[in-house]
């Protein structure tokens, strides 16, 4: 996968603006001069999301009412054009000219993976942020684990407004079935994910840590490390009613589990230093972008913002011998990174927004 061209309108300081690509482009520049609002839009046009903020009119240039995004690019050795308008709180999604009805059809259409100082919360003690990387992972080489997922979360938006509005009791039961349901797919698409995932981690570590390490990767359960499918997760909200009523939410699920990591025997969120943090973050990313090639036959593009600002040099140079495997890469620097001598510079100092 590769891109070549990118227009901006209106997204974020960038009234309208054409950027080309090589197979590898550095993006530089002082803070605030837009280096990583173009990172952000190719996030946003392969995620239909920002992954620096929940708020899409946050995005939206001061004083304008909308942001368009478009990209040329190639996918399977063929090329095409992607497209994205932002309007009324709408996002209408087109390829090759085409309007795609339902946004989810475009997923994994065409696929970036971020690197970013926001990896290091994959080490973090508060489990949404590793259970939202493994989702969003399989979502991106699995659709029926995509669309059970979204059928997931939809059943649950309801399930738990039955229990803080103290609904119908029958309602609820229909709920909890089908949560239940789904709750077996969910649950067992994500162990046998992390089983592989394990193995991609720890013929990565020694390579990016520098040091042998034996990673452990394991799935804790909600349900008291029950089996959704031996003990349905049915028989769980049956039994603590009472408790769920009580707290007026939805008390066990996939939505509530979390992908517990070790490195000879010690949790992740343990990590000393952000440094450390930051490579196991890194780590992650990079076994993504095999797992998304060994099931889908390309690699996705590499955008990296600002992510080895925790490392010192030594460690960036590795890092950045590493991603030269990859097909295309596109990083951001305040300034030109002096051994990316191959790399094709777009200075945003010297360019009007």
């Amino acid at each position: 996968m590769i891109i070549k061209k990118l227009s901006i309108v209106n997204f974020r300081n960038f009234s309208s603006k054409l950027f080309t690509f090589e197979d590898r482009t550095m993006i530089t520049g002082a803070n605030g001069s837009g280096k990583t609002s173009i990172i952000e839009s190719i996030y946003y046009l392969t995620n239909f999301k920002s992954f620096r903020t929940s708020n899409d009119k946050k995005i939206v240039k001061i004083g304008e009412d909308s942001f368009i995004i478009n990209l040329e690019g190639e996918r399977g050795g063929e090329d095409f054009v992607l497209g994205l308008l932002y309007k009324d709180n709408k996002k209408i999604l087109s390829i090759n000219g085409n309007r795609i009805t339902k946004l989810r059809d475009g997923f994994g259409f065409f696929i970036s993976v971020i690197f970013s100082t926001y990896d290091k919360l994959l080490s973090d003690r508060m489990a949404i942020y590793r259970r939202k990387f493994v989702d969003r992972l399989i979502s991106t080489i699995d659709n029926e684990y995509f669309e059970n997922l979204i059928q997931y979360h939809s059943i649950l938006k309801r399930r738990n407004f039955i229990l803080k509005e103290d609904g119908d009791k029958r309602l609820l039961e229909t709920y909890s079935l089908q949560l239940s349901e789904r709750s077996v797919y969910l649950y067992e698409r994500r162990l046998e994910f992390i089983t592989y995932f394990e193995d991609l981690l720890n013929g990565l570590y020694e390579k990016v840590f520098e040091r042998k390490g034996l990673v452990k990767v394991k799935y804790s359960s909600s349900k008291d490390g029950g089996n959704f499918k031996d003990v349905p997760l049915f028989e769980k909200f049956k039994t603590n009613f009472s408790f769920e009523k009580q707290k007026k939410r939805t008390m066990f699920g996939p939505h509530l589990d979390d992908i517990v990591i070790t490195v000879e025997g010690k949790p992740v969120s343990d990590f000393g230093s952000e440094g450390e943090k930051t490579l196991l973050g890194i780590t992650l990313k990079i076994a993504e972008l095999n797992l998304i090639y060994e099931n889908i036959g390309e690699y996705p593009v590499v955008l990296i913002d600002d992510a080895f600002s925790e490392l010192d040099r030594i460690k960036t140079n590795k890092l950045l011998e590493i991603f030269e495997s990859y097909p295309q890469v596109i990083i951001t620097f305040p300034k030109k990174w002096e051994n990316l001598e191959n790399y094709k510079i777009i200075d945003l100092d010297k360019e009007r927004i």
